[in-house]
């Protein structure tokens, strides 16, 4: 008799898992701000900044087969740009360039929509001269088949040293 309910309720969770519908994305990346901080540490200083993304195909990241077959123009896969609070305006802070490659994120062949949070982080020495500064960054980010995600913008933050 206890067999009965024990095979109902596995029954019952097999279907209601096999009914999950699928997701239909555009190829076309598309993200959204998560989150924004600053850490500062001994020997570098980090923005940690962390973005949703969500993608038709599934395409997203590079391994070191990809790197090795593109051009240099298409090394970087994810694009931010630091702007500095300077009075009532933010400026681009251009004296580097923190464009960089983040690891594929499916490293099976299989297509089909994939979406989660990316977590990326510049780095630097000190950032402004160890000066502290609000700061917002402007992102976005590159699939394999080359297709450009939105650019989005974080909220204002901190970069404070002590």
């Amino acid at each position: 008799m206890r067999k009965f309910p024990i095979l109902t309720i596995i029954a019952l969770a097999f279907f209601a898992t096999a009914c999950q519908t699928i997701p239909d994305y555009p190829v076309q990346p598309y993200i959204s701000y998560g989150s924004a901080y600053f850490k500062e540490l001994p020997q570098t200083d980090y923005i940690y900044l962390s973005i949703n993304f969500k993608d038709g195909d599934g395409d997203l990241g590079l391994n070191s087969e990809d790197i090795a077959l593109l051009d240099s123009a298409d090394l970087y896969n994810i694009f931010p740009v630091l702007f500095r609070k300077v009075g009532d305006k933010y400026e681009e802070f251009k004296i580097v360039s923190y464009s960089g490659r983040f690891p594929r994120l499916r490293e099976s062949a299989q297509s089909g929509p994939i979406e989660g949070t990316l977590q990326y982080k510049l780095g630097s020495l000190n950032f402004f001269n160890e000066d502290s500064s609000i700061v917002k960054i402007r992102v976005s980010i590159r699939d394999r088949a080359g297709h450009v995600s939105n650019t989005i913008e974080t909220a204002p933050f901190p970069v404070v040293y002590k």
